[in-house]
């Protein structure tokens, strides 16, 4: 039920991803607040299924003066808003229109996936459905022609150590469609399948994928 193998990924890539997850707070859960982790100084055989994105980038040359940090108050204020449910009705052979309530079995961050969690649980009823979907792009993806990305529950859910792996989906575009980079949310209709991802913390850092994507 599981659908394809999910692509390789080097670990530094997604230790680029942790780093570049949003500011405090995670999915309305203060507590779930995650560190940077610095990206690793090789790439080992990663864990599968993780969307990839751009490396980090280059420490400065010795010598030269680090970029200063920027102080929380010119950091941007980021609402954690949730996009609005579309429940309207579907016409015969288009998309089931979800939302991420829909697709919440109640993990909590840094938790690891067991079967049991989806006993008497509807979401299993969409296992392998084409479904439509509203969410925001993990900030990881940025650009445009992205083919691979995280899709958040809200702007401050995290991909990670200190995310709940229920609140967001992996990804993967249909051949010959992308999506660009927005801060606004965006609609995405694909193929749902529940996959437990688990990062190289041991935690399972996400259980759903939606493969050969459009975005609406």
């Amino acid at each position: 039920m599981y659908g394809r193998p999910p692509e390789r990924v080097a670990l530094s890539v997604i230790a680029a991803l942790i780093a570049t997850s949003l500011l405090a707070g995670g999915c309305g859960h203060p507590s779930s607040a995650m560190t940077p982790v610095a990206p690793l100084a090789e790439t080992p055989a990663a864990p599968t299924g993780a969307p990839t994105i751009d490396s980090p980038s280059p420490e400065p040359a010795k010598g030269t003066a680090a970029p200063a940090a920027e102080s929380p108050a010119a950091a941007p204020q980021v609402k954690n808003r949730t996009p609005a449910a579309d429940r309207g009705p579907s016409r015969p052979g288009e998309a089931e229109k979800i939302t991420f309530d829909d697709l919440n079995i109640g993990m909590q961050a840094d938790m690891v996936y067991r079967p049991s969690l989806f006993d008497d649980h509807r979401v299993k009823e969409l296992d392998g459905k084409r479904v439509s979907i509203r969410g925001y792009i993990h900030p990881g993806a940025t650009g445009k022609g992205i083919k691979e990305f995280v899709l958040l529950r809200n702007l401050q859910c995290k991909f990670g150590a200190g995310g709940q792996a229920d609140h967001l989906a992996q990804v993967f575009m249909q051949k010959g469609s992308t999506v660009d980079y927005r801060l606004e949310d965006v609609k995405i209709e694909g193929t749902l399948r529940i996959q437990p991802f688990e990062g190289p913390d041991g935690n399972t850092w996400s259980i759903y994928r939606l493969e050969e994507a459009v975005a609406r």
